[in-house]
C-alpha cells in the first residue's frame, strides 16, 4: 500500500486554496497547459510520506498516530504562492506563515517522526517544507512557459487563508491514469 499522513485542513480553506489556483489559471500570461493541476478533491497537506508499506503495518502507523492525541488544535495561515525548482519550476504551491501555528505543525511532525521510529519506520530525510500543491509543471514545458510561470508566481498577491487543524489521517494513495485516488484509513484527533 502506498501511504502518507495528512494534516486535515478545513474544507472551506481547501476551497479557498483551490480558488487561488483557479485565479492563476485565468491569468492571460499564465501557460495553463504547461501544468497538471491538482483537483480540488486531491488537495492535501502531507505531514509525512511513508511510501510503500505492507498492509500488516497499518496498525503500527495507527499506533504512532494515536501518540499524537492531546496535542491540541492549531491554526495555519496560507500566505503565499511559490514554486519549487528555481529557474526550472517543477511545482507551483501555496505556503504557510512562519508563525505559532507553523511552529506547532513542525513540533507535531517531530512528534510523529519519533512515534514512527518507535514503530520501526526510518526517519524521513530532508527538511519539512509544508505546502499545498496547486500544480506540477509538465516535462514538455518550454523555456517560455517556465519564464511565464516564474513571472506570474512572483507577482501573485499575498494570501490570508486560515484553517484550524484538529485531526491527522493515514491515507492510502492509489495512482490511476486520471490522477491519484485517496482513501483515509485512520483518522486521529489532536
Amino acid at each position: 500500500m502506498r501511504l502518507f499522513i495528512e494534516t486535515v485542513l478545513e474544507p472551506s480553506a481547501l476551497d479557498d486554496v483551490w480558488l487561488v489556483g483557479d485565479h492563476l489559471r485565468r491569468q492571460p500570461s499564465f501557460p495553463t497547459d504547461a501544468l497538471r493541476w491538482v483537483k480540488r478533491e486531491a488537495m492535501h497537506l502531507t505531514l509525512r510520506f511513508l511510501g510503500e508499506v505492507e498492509e500488516a503495518r497499518v496498525q503500527d502507523v495507527a499506533g504512532a498516530l494515536a501518540e499524537l492525541g492531546n496535542g491540541g488544535r492549531l491554526a495555519l495561515r496560507v500566505v503565499e504562492v511559490g514554486s519549487f525548482g528555481g529557474r526550472r519550476p517543477r511545482v507551483v504551491w501555496v505556503g504557510f506563515a512562519r508563525d505559532e501555528g507553523f511552529e506547532r505543525l513542525r513540533t507535531l511532525r517531530q512528534r510523529l517522526d519519533g512515534a514512527l521510529v518507535g514503530a520501526g519506520f526510518e526517519t524521513e530525510r530532508g527538511e519539512f517544507r509544508p505546502h499545498l500543491t496547486l500544480g506540477r509543471v509538465r516535462r514538455q514545458a518550454t523555456a517560455g512557459d517556465l519564464a511565464r510561470i516564474r513571472s506570474v508566481v512572483a507577482d501573485a498577491p499575498s494570501l490570508d487563508i486560515t484553517s484550524v487543524v484538529d485531526r491527522v489521517a493515514l491515507v492510502e494513495s492509489r495512482l490511476l491514469r486520471d490522477g491519484p485516488r485517496y482513501r483515509r484509513l485512520v483518522l486521529t484527533e489532536l
